[in-house]
């Protein structure tokens, strides 16, 4: 082996012979799979499996380009994808003997279809998430001065707690809600306190005159 990994050149009475890099699939075939292959260097490559029809072990010449591919095992072949093309290993299971392999353009239109599909979900996914965001923030902003009073109720009822200042980046405190609940239910109970302050002015006023008996 040459020290970059390659297989090392060989030079024997003025003959150069290139020695091909071996690729091993130990488990083909288990099932139909895709898994991500390491950098390969590419150039002459003996890919080495077993047949699927037979189980006998089978050495097939290829020519890969350099690059880390996805690999596609099915029961009728092995398929190495690249971004902009496909090197196919195909097993016949009528001719055993008949291998074929294939150089094909494009990632294959089923697998683009796929991987433009899981890009706009997660595109969509993103742009949900934003959104909930933005509006969560909106939220917030709204509710600004329901949280600060409700925190001024917080405070004097508990005598534990100060707010001095409330900001978008209040919905994560604990206990928004509760906080949130509080000042929207502050001009009620201000409400009630000066319905019962008018009505004890009239009940002083009125008691003020009453007549006695002595």
């Amino acid at each position: 082996m040459h020290e970059t990994g390659l297989p090392a050149v060989l030079v024997e009475d003025g003959q150069v012979e290139i020695p091909p890099t071996l690729h091993v699939h130990r488990y083909y075939y288990s099932g139909d799979k895709e898994f991500q292959a390491p950098i390969l260097n590419g150039g002459p490559t003996i890919v080495v499996a077993k047949h699927p029809k037979t189980g006998k072990q089978a050495y097939i010449d290829v020519v890969l380009p350099a690059g880390a591919p996805l690999v596609a095992h099915t029961e009728h072949s092995i398929t190495y994808v690249y971004t902009d093309r496909r090197v196919v290993v195909k097993f016949s299971h009528l001719l055993p003997k008949c291998i074929v392999v294939k150089n094909v353009r494009g990632r294959g239109l089923g697998r683009e279809i796929r991987e433009n599909t899981a890009e706009l979900k997660a595109d969509v996914r993103e742009a949900s998430r934003r959104s909930r965001f933005l509006n969560d923030v909106k939220d917030v902003a709204r509710g600004t001065g329901e949280v600060a009073k409700g925190a001024v109720g917080a405070a004097s009822a508990a005598g534990s707690y100060v707010v001095s200042r409330v900001g978008a980046g209040v919905a994560i405190l604990p206990g928004i809600q509760q906080l949130r609940s509080l000042g929207q239910q502050a001009d009620e109970r201000a409400a009630q306190e000066e319905l019962r302050e008018a009505g004890g002015r009239q009940f002083r006023d009125a008691t003020r005159f009453l007549p006695t008996n002595r």
